[in-house]
């Protein structure tokens, strides 16, 4: 489904920022995307999503293919038609919005079919259904994490995209916010790639893994034959 080839990108025409990376994502995967901080995750997957030049970003070598469709030079809101979602970090929405504000406005770009997906976003957190009328702004982290994610299904994507989702969550709320990914995956089969510095949960769940350290891969396997000895290693170099 998804296809990085050799790709290269710089911030300020200066610095490197991915070197030279291959990544694949067949459908209804979930790939794990693991590095320390800097290591070029939250780039890769903004370059994915058409998301760089906002950063004084550009990708200067190498392709992205989405269905053998290039990406390169593609506006965001195209690339968002074409069914991927970014959950960046940070947990951005329109925090002086209500919680149904934020959804519905979620949906204008895929209109079609938005009541049965907001009735699904309600089914995976419950308590969006019961803070409907309340501004974003008041919602703790945890919840926060939880209406962006519903936000990107309100897109509709087939290609789910998520920075970090368990950054700042108490043990609970990450265990509440992949056991919801876990179900997208099964319920939806939709396809879902997942940034994170370590996360055990997400090694057991992934079919798939790749290591980044200085903008580039340094490792790839599938999780199950990735050690945390090897892990180590990578983090502290």
């Amino acid at each position: 489904m998804l296809a990085l080839k050799q790709l290269s990108a710089n911030y300020d025409g200066a610095i490197v920022a991915l070197d030279e990376v291959d990544v694949s994502c067949g459908a209804g995967q979930i790939v794990a995307l693991l590095g320390a901080n800097g290591a070029g995750k939250t780039t890769l997957l903004k370059a994915v999503a058409g998301m760089l030049p906002f950063d004084r970003g550009d990708i200067v070598a190498g392709d992205i293919l989405f269905e053998d469709v290039s990406l390169l030079r593609r506006h965001p809101a195209d690339i968002s038609r074409r069914g991927i979602a970014l959950v960046q970090d940070g947990r951005q929405c329109f925090r002086q919005l209500t919680v149904a504000e934020n959804l519905q406005a979620a949906s204008f770009a895929h209109s079609k079919g938005a009541s049965e997906r907001l009735e699904l976003v309600q089914s995976y957190f419950p308590f969006l259904r019961e803070m409907m009328d309340r501004k974003a702004g008041l919602l703790s982290g945890g919840q926060l994490q939880m209406l962006v994610i519903g936000m990107a299904i309100m897109c509709n994507p087939r290609l789910l995209m998520l920075d970090e989702p368990s950054l700042g969550l108490s043990p609970v709320m990450v265990q509440s916010v992949f056991d919801a990914i876990e179900r997208m995956h099964r319920e939806l089969k939709m396809t879902i790639v997942v940034a994170e510095q370590t996360v055990p949960r997400l090694l057991k769940i992934a079919s798939d893994a790749y290591v980044l350290s200085r903008g580039r891969i340094v490792m790839h396997a599938p999780p199950s034959e990735m050690t945390e000895e090897e892990l180590q290693k990578v983090y502290l170099n």
